[in-house]
């Protein structure tokens, strides 16, 4: 047995085998953009849609539309808004997988409804502060890294009413790269970002998101999120929600602290995470305090109210500042989650692979640590198979075989200090020996001619010399 070992950056989720046979995937679910909240999200969350078949019981006109347009899956699958495209790193790729007019159902007949034009999708207010920024937040039902990340906006004089989207009718806004997923205090995985809003711009737009995995597959997610963009506007008045900090609130190293706003309806207007590390302990609550100021300039402001209604943090009397909102009816919270104990990385048991003797078959392997971002992949391989590659995708090269045959190989990802193995089988084919004679590439063939090669047999079409069978279209696998 040999055993290699590498190291890479993985934190996903699922296990895909790919062979001459095609592939297979294992991860169930994903996620979606949780604020500004995704159309699907919103409806499902809304309910109304099991009973009656008319839909009557549901309460948004638009969510309504969209179940009598293509049913209820596009609900019930809220974090699978996906589509497979192996060349992800072409836009024209992209675009001809999801079609204009498609972008909102990430391509999906089944999820047709939520292309749907309508004045009546739920909108979420959105509030950039004075450089444009808006933080943003995705759940991840199932993480996946490495991955990026593409926001667009519709263009000004966008209807969402009345006009269907399409590549052409939107900008791109933002582009990020793999980010690593934090735990807020309900424990659902949430990616958190910036985007940029364009200057100038408000009223209602649709905000697109793509959420695409580096992987062999190409698996991308797509989301449609309706919004109003508000103008960098401060508030005519801030009325107080609580102390910042309460009176023996500390924090540790490795600890992940969440500052959240609450509106009358208890949504999240804020949701802001900040990891306490050996660096920024000692003045946590000031650091933390600076980005909210910042980031939700127009929809909070910690500190203490001044005669003239400006707020500004108090660095020598924390316990003095309090949260200023910008309606009286909205609640804050500060919630300290301590580092969570190591776990081992979840990794998904992969599926048996089949291929033929002297064939190559493409393995990937999903994992993901709730504490750890980097692991370590150690494969171990028996004699009868070769290993290329590194980290959690690898090729697998087998040798002849006498009868079909069947291996098994083992994985084992470690995050450092807890690892987790899973074995699978890999079932080798004879391929009988052909009665036809071996190419060489110095022969010269017509069409009709037969020849064996690789293990496999091959026919001409016409006249050739030269051209390797099935690399070349001049040959036919029989």
């Amino acid at each position: 047995m040999k055993t290699f070992k590498s190291l890479s950056q993985q934190t996903a989720i699922g296990v895909l085998v790919v062979s001459a046979l095609g592939y297979s995937e294992l991860a169930a679910s994903h996620g979606y953009m949780d604020f500004p909240m995704a159309r699907q999200a919103i409806c499902e969350d809304q309910g109304g849609y099991w009973w009656p078949e008319d839909g009557s019981n549901i309460p948004n006109a638009a969510c309504r539309a969209a179940y009598l347009e293509s049913g209820y899956v596009q609900f019930i699958q809220e974090h699978e808004f996906a589509v497979n495209t192996p060349d992800y790193n072409n836009q024209q790729a992209v675009e001809k997988n999801i079609p204009d007019g498609t972008l909102c159902a990430a391509g999906s007949s089944e999820k047709r409804g939520m292309n749907l034009p309508s004045a009546h999708w739920q909108k979420t207010e959105v509030r950039p502060n004075a450089n444009g920024e808006l933080a943003i937040r995705f759940h991840a039902t199932t993480p996946h890294n490495p991955s990026f990340w593409k926001f667009y906006l519709t263009k000004p004089g966008f209807n969402p009413a009345s006009d269907v989207m399409t590549w052409g009718n939107i900008d791109l806004i933002t582009e990020v790269g793999n980010v690593d997923f934090v735990k807020d205090p309900d424990g659902k995985r949430i990616y958190e970002m910036t985007i940029q809003i364009p200057q100038g711009r408000s009223g209602d737009a649709i905000l697109y998101t793509r959420w695409q995995r580096n992987d062999v597959v190409g698996e991308g997610f797509y989301n449609c999120s309706d919004i109003t963009i508000v103008g960098d506007t401060q508030p005519n008045d801030w009325y107080a929600a609580g102390y910042f900090v309460s009176r023996g609130q500390s924090a540790n190293v490795g600890d992940l602290i969440w500052a959240r706003v609450f509106d009358q309806n208890g949504q999240e207007i804020v949701k802001h995470s900040f990891a306490v590390t050996a660096q920024n302990q000692a003045n946590w609550a000031s650091t933390l305090a600076g980005q909210l100021n910042t980031s939700y300039a127009n929809d909070v402001q910690v500190g203490v109210k001044q005669a003239n209604g400006d707020v500004l943090f108090d660095d020598a009397n924390l316990l003095s500042n309090q949260v200023f909102v910008t309606d009286a009816a909205y609640t804050y919270n500060l919630t300290i989650v301590p580092k969570a104990p190591n776990t081992p990385p979840t990794v998904h048991q992969p599926e048996p692979v089949l291929m033929d003797e002297n064939t190559q078959a493409q393995v990937h392997v999903h994992a993901f640590d709730d504490e750890q971002t980097e692991l370590t992949y150690s494969w171990v391989v028996p004699a009868g198979l070769t290993l290329t590659g590194s980290g959690a995708t690898i090729s697998l090269q087998s040798g002849e075989v006498a009868a079909d045959t069947q291996y098994s190989v083992s994985v084992t990802v470690s995050d450092g200090e807890l690892e987790t193995s899973r074995d699978f089988s890999v079932t080798v084919k004879d391929v009988p020996v052909s009665t036809y004679p071996q190419w060489k590439a110095s022969s010269t063939y017509v069409g009709g001619d037969k020849v064996s090669h690789g293990g496999k047999n091959f026919e001409a079409k016409w006249w050739t010399r030269g051209e390797e069978p099935g690399k070349a279209q001049v040959w036919k696998a029989l």
